[in-house]
């Protein structure tokens, strides 16, 4: 009977466990939700970056034009982000000797009380245009 509490310090507790889980429960929830907020718009990043190395390699390539680059970027979004992909505006430049696509837009937050809140989504990627050269050099 050592290991026991007096009746009345343990009436005193009653209840505890549910108040500790009521304060603890909702910052669990919000580190949780940020967390998925996190690896969504990472995701999301990685797409965008890649959908844009993606489409200046297309339009530096020999026999293509900067609007085929841009096309392929736009693809690759609609396929990585679905809906969200209509917030991003793709936008292509050529330098003579480089081309560059470039795309820039937002990612709504995941919690729809927030107002339509977002962060801020955007690439860009120039590479050297590919030339065969027949003949000398210099």
């Amino acid at each position: 009977m050592a290991g026991r509490l007096p009746a009345t310090r343990r009436r005193d507790e009653r209840g505890q466990a549910l108040v500790e889980t009521a304060i603890a429960f909702p910052i669990l929830l919000l580190v949780a939700v940020a967390l998925v907020q996190f690896a969504l718009f990472y995701q999301a990043e990685s797409v965008v970056t890649g959908a844009v190395q993606d489409g200046a390699r297309v339009a530096a390539a020999e026999d293509s034009t900067v609007g085929d680059g841009v096309i392929r970027t736009q693809s690759l979004l609609r396929a990585g982000l679905g809906r969200s992909a209509g917030e991003v505006a793709v936008e292509g430049s050529d330098g003579g000797e480089t081309v560059t696509i470039a795309a820039q837009g937002r990612l709504q937050l995941i919690l729809p009380w927030l107002g339509g809140a977002s962060l801020p989504l955007q690439a860009r990627s120039t590479i050297s245009k590919e030339r065969f050269r027949v003949g000398p050099t210099g």
